[in-house]
């Protein structure tokens, strides 16, 4: 008998260690807007949303309070403005009066100049009623208030009103707080605070918790990575998860594949989201949203003679009366027409409560019409189409895009070479080139792809052109750029209308397959239009009617969503976040506190749920 072995012949395998799982309790969902910051647990049925603005006391006394526009704009001010508006009015009106109602009759258009007439008699009725809503009060003097108690501070308090995001992202401009180092000091003090207050979570537990940061598909990566440091290093946060706004809508409506329309406060964003990821080379962002639709509603209501003389759309007041009362009348119903009743009470804190009444007619549904039209909007300005751009060179990334397109390009080469090489001594009907002239020959001679179809270098024509300008394939090849079609640049000091930003996001995909998909289905997302009653019947007649004629007779549904699953579209995209947090593919993503201090920025490459 043999002797017994003390080893054994093969080692016993260690068991593999319980996969990491996170509970919805202790991770974070925070959804930051220009407007409003939506934040809870991702175990919560609902966000908590509160206006995403902070009020800061002056540091010397006597200091001047300039507030920062809401609904107001500088782009909306230019000589040409009223011009512009009253050609898009009357593109406006064309358009509505040329679609008939579901019955088959045509709307009978009211008269501006008659309602004009009636409510320039209409008299203010000044109550004895005191509103309930009232100043913020500022005894104790705190060093800032954030929230809807920033938004009613008294105008004479010694505090000034910043937002830390515009147009969907960081607010950094050349005045007072408008460094990077001030808006991520903003930043994490709305966001430390509002999870203190909001969630009942002291800061000292923040290290117990996770964040799922929704950002928007066109992002500024230095802004991300601010953003991510804030939160893991500053506010101290166990780990953070990013995902793309586009791609969490996908998930809160619950489809896979669709066109994602997302109109905010402030920027309307459109992209082609395929099997849960956003397509690079559709994104498309338009700088108009919710406020501007509350801009041009006001224009036509002074058109027709709005009794309220006072309002000024420069006081956060006025301003958040104006949204209030776009929501409640701005339709897009083919079926409602004509001049109706209207009444309606300023309530400003301090002031007795004033009624007004007056008659409105079209107003209500051509101002909801504005986003197809964008005239109407009377906005001139140098970027207000923003396109995914050309990844930048970070010092804090070795392998960023500049290093992966050189290597990637020298790869190319190596790999065309060889070929070359292969085709020479193969090939017994050609003359074979020998291997001193290969070795001799130009990289320029070779044309190269630097640019992966899945990296963020992949942008539209426009950033493609910019980009090309400077590679040697295009110096050498000149005559390509002169041959691009026209129609396939894209200007960015242009508005695009609603469905033509659609129709140019979903054409940029890469087979007539995959453009089908997304015909099919459209995913309205956001407060600034999906909010209006029929705004899908208005979108898909848009989009159909001017969708190639090919596709029209292939497609054999289209699909509109403005209202996933009974959601509030306001919130969609955060759902979607918290259901993504419980997904298993999920647990991979996480970027740890210590891996952050440890490796930094590249961990965003090697994590993110997109390509970086």
């Amino acid at each position: 008998m043999p002797p017994t072995s003390g080893k054994r012949p093969f080692p016993q395998s260690a068991p593999e260690p319980p996969q990491e799982t996170f509970q919805g309790t202790t991770i974070i969902v925070i959804h930051p807007g220009s407007l409003n910051l939506r934040i809870g647990r991702a175990a919560d049925t609902f966000p908590v949303t509160i206006p995403h603005c902070i009020a800061r006391r002056h540091e010397e006394a006597g200091q001047t309070r300039k507030e920062e526009e809401w609904v107001a704009r500088n782009e909306a001010e230019h000589p040409g403005s009223d011009k512009q508006r009253l050609q898009g009015l009357k593109e406006v009106e064309e358009c509505v009066l040329s679609r008939p109602m579901s019955r088959g009759e045509y709307r009978q258009p009211t008269n501006h100049k008659q309602l004009c007439h009636f409510n320039n008699k209409v008299k203010a009725d000044v109550s004895e009623v005191m509103p309930q809503k009232q100043w913020t009060s500022t005894q104790t003097e705190p060093d800032y208030v954030i929230g809807e108690e920033a938004l009613f501070i008294h105008p004479q308090d010694c505090y000034t009103v910043y937002w830390p995001m515009r147009r969907g992202h960081l607010n950094i401009h050349s005045g007072p707080a408008g460094s990077l180092t001030a808006v991520m000091a903003d930043l994490e003090t709305i966001w430390g605070n509002a999870i203190e207050q909001c969630l009942d979570i002291p800061m000292r537990d923040f290290k117990h918790y996770r964040i799922i940061l929704l950002i928007p598909d066109i992002y500024n990566r230095q802004h991300v990575r601010e953003m991510v440091n804030m939160l893991l290093d500053r506010l101290g946060f166990a780990a953070v998860l990013l995902h793309q706004e586009s791609v969490c809508a996908v998930f809160g409506a619950g489809v896979p594949t669709a066109c994602v329309v997302d109109m905010g406060d402030q920027k309307t964003s459109v992209c082609c989201v395929e099997d849960g990821v956003s397509q690079v080379t559709t994104r498309v962002c338009m700088e108009y949203g919710g406020s501007d639709i509350s801009r041009t509603f006001h224009w036509l209501l002074k058109r027709a003679g709005f009794p309220y003389k006072e309002c000024n759309l420069k006081s956060l007041q006025d301003a958040m009366f104006i949204q209030e009362l776009k929501e409640r009348q701005c339709h897009l119903d083919q079926d409602m027409f004509g001049s109706r009743d209207y009444h309606f009470q300023i309530k400003h804190p301090g002031h007795p409560i004033v009624n007004y009444s007056m008659q409105v007619g079209d107003e209500t549904i051509l101002a909801a019409m504005s986003p197809f039209f964008p005239d109407l909007l009377g906005l001139k300005g140098a970027h207000l189409v923003r396109l995914q751009p050309k990844g930048e060179s970070d010092p804090a990334d070795i392998f960023d895009d500049d290093y992966l397109a050189q290597t990637q390009s020298k790869q190319e080469q190596a790999a065309k070479l060889v070929a070359a090489r292969k085709k020479g001594t193969t090939d017994q009907s050609s003359q074979p080139l020998p291997d001193s002239s290969l070795g001799q020959m130009d990289d320029t001679q070779f044309s190269t792809q630097a640019f992966d179809e899945d990296s963020n270098d992949a942008g539209d024509s426009l950033s493609m052109d910019a980009a090309a300008s400077n590679t040697p394939s295009t110096k050498n090849s000149g005559a390509s750029n002169q041959t691009k079609k026209p129609e396939e640049e894209l200007a960015t000091d242009k508005l695009l209308g609603l469905e033509q930003a659609i129709l140019h996001s979903i054409e940029k995909c890469d087979t007539e397959e995959v453009k089908k998909k997304m015909y099919s289905c459209i995913v309205v997302v956001g407060g600034g239009l999906s909010l209006f009653k029929a705004a899908d019947s208005w979108l898909q007649y848009r989009v159909w009617v001017q969708m190639p004629a090919a596709m029209r007779l292939s497609l054999e549904t289209m699909d509109v969503i403005t209202n996933p699953k009974e959601l509030d579209p306001r919130i969609t995209c955060w759902k979607g976040a918290a259901i993504m947090s419980c997904l298993d593919t999920s647990q991979e993503m996480w970027i740890r506190q210590r891996e952050w201090r440890t490796v930094g920025p590249r961990l965003l490459r090697e994590r993110a749920a997109f390509v970086w």
